[in-house]
């Protein structure tokens, strides 16, 4: 008799372990049906050393000073400039030299100047480059707004390029880009 409880434990213990779960229909089940399919029930692995990259912030101190730090702004009564995800597992100077760089790198994006088609002046002009070319300087465009927004800045900086972008697109929709 002790044989056969020893033997039972086991067998639920190694069915807990092992289960396997099918999908039948729109129900599951721990029993093989008819056109029934397996489905993994293994937990995902995720990476155990943690997150690859933190957000630190630039705000803007009372007095006008700027500062990076690793907590929101708020919670010193700062206001917030702009934020940027770095590095995790770096120094702090390097954290800041990586937040530097994005925020130079997105001023840079706005410093630049941005091609604007003006309907009017292309209708003066006597030759009007082809719509092919049109369609690829409108592409270009877009993918520099884009780049713009994924840089962040303030957010009348962003709702500028999320205008520029609608007036883009809609010069490619007219196009039949």
């Amino acid at each position: 008799m002790k044989r056969w409880a020893i033997f039972a434990a086991l067998c639920i213990a190694s069915m807990g372990v092992h289960a396997q779960v099918y999908r039948c229909g729109n129900t599951y089940t721990q029993e093989p049906c008819k056109g029934g399919r397996e489905v993994d029930v293994t937990p995902p692995v995720s990476d155990l050393s943690g997150p690859k990259t933190t957000v630190i912030y630039l705000c803007r101190a009372q007095g006008g000073s700027f500062y990076w730090i690793p907590q929101r702004c708020a919670t010193r009564g700062w206001t917030l400039e702009r934020s940027a995800t770095v590095s995790k597992h770096v120094s702090w100077e390097n954290q800041v030299a990586e937040a530097n760089k994005q925020r130079n790198e997105a001023e840079e994006l706005m410093r630049r100047p941005v091609p604007v088609y003006n309907a009017t002046a292309q209708a003066q002009m006597p030759q009007q480059p082809a719509v092919k070319e049109q369609c690829v300087l409108l592409n270009e465009r877009v993918a520099m707004l884009d780049s713009m927004g994924r840089a962040g800045s303030r957010y009348y900086d962003l709702d500028w390029v999320r205008s520029e972008r609608k007036k883009v697109r809609d010069e490619q929709f007219r196009l039949r880009c």
